[in-house]
């Protein structure tokens, strides 16, 4: 179950690019949607530094 404070989305990925994602949150130590999260909330940081 999502808790309130969250979302579930569904994404098609290619399985080079979902093979890709798996590895990197395993060598990570975390879950897809935990990289995921972090690589957007990055590029969100970046986007408005530039501004």
């Amino acid at each position: 179950m999502v808790s309130a404070d969250k979302k579930r989305i569904m994404v098609t990925l290619t399985k080079e690019v979902a093979d890709n994602l798996d590895k990197i949150a395993k060598e990570m130590g975390l879950s897809k949607s935990a990289l995921i999260t972090l690589w957007i909330n990055e590029n969100r940081k970046e986007s408005e530094q530039k501004k």
